[in-house]
């Protein structure tokens, strides 16, 4: 049966592969426009099911892929930003004249900076709103909901990846507390700080992978797979094939990790 999460998961895979070329192809305008274009729809089509659905839906929209959309975004965020993407959204034609805004180059393209005059003012921090902040069980900057301000500082977040409820904060407590002249961490909490950190890498580099592949697979508990398949789930995203069983298959997948998926 479908799942009314198949559209949003198979953008999900769309985006991933625009945000990607957009990154190999830095010096193409056009590409890296349509990447920020495709991101923002992806953004707003996840805001809009997590506004409609019932709190049971939004919790199952946020765990299934919520991490996905917030990882496309500080990828796209990555890219240079380009001035004629705020026309478009109103209708406007890019004018081909000279802007008043300062230009910088970036590998020998000139975009139009938005961090001067003429470009829009941010919109005020308010309860209800997103906002990136670090977040210890994902181990990185998520995309947050502010649940609590104090005065025009947010005070309290939920992450929008795995909804854990916190403190707002834009890096980890650890290496804020050891800024701080707090006692070292010992070899223990080190070793562990450091595996958390290469399987955190490991999960990128396979992210990384999976949006790259051309040969991608819809799975089928039908079909028959082999190890290193790229396949395609409707819940889980791109994953890979790491081992053949006689009736399933484990696969590793970048936000879910391994997986067992039966086959028939």
């Amino acid at each position: 049966m479908t799942s009314p999460l198949d559209p949003l998961t198979d953008e999900i895979c769309e985006v991933a592969l625009l945000v990607h070329s957009a990154q190999e192809r830095i010096e193409d305008r056009e590409v890296v426009k349509n990447a920020h274009l495709a991101v923002e729809r992806l953004s707003r089509r996840y805001r809009e099911l997590l506004a409609g659905g019932s709190e049971a839906e939004r919790e199952s929209i946020e765990r299934k892929c919520g991490r996905r959309v917030t990882d496309l975004r500080r990828l796209a965020s990555s890219l240079p930003r380009i001035g004629a993407i705020a026309s478009e959204h109103t209708g406007d034609q890019a004018s081909a004249a000279p802007s008043e805004v300062e230009e910088r180059r970036i590998t020998g393209v000139s975009w139009r900076s938005e961090s001067k005059a003429g470009a829009a003012r941010a919109p005020a921090l308010r309860v209800g709103g997103e906002i990136d902040a670090w977040c210890g069980p994902c181990d990185g900057l998520t995309t947050h909901h502010i649940i609590a301000m104090v005065g025009e500082n947010p005070r309290q977040v939920v992450c929008q990846a795995c909804g854990a409820r916190h403190g707002y904060r834009t890096s980890s407590a650890r290496k804020a507390a050891a800024g701080e002249g707090a006692k070292p961490a010992t070899p223990q909490e080190s070793e562990a700080a450091r595996k958390a950190e290469q399987k955190a890498e490991e999960r990128r580099a396979l992210g990384r992978e999976l949006a790259d592949a051309t040969q991608v697979r819809a799975f089928d508990p039908r079909e028959r797979f082999k190890v290193g398949d790229v396949i395609s789930h409707p819940e889980f995203g791109r994953g890979k094939v790491e081992t053949v069983l006689r009736s399933s298959l484990l696969v590793r997948f970048p936000s879910g990790g391994l997986k067992s998926l039966m086959l028939t």
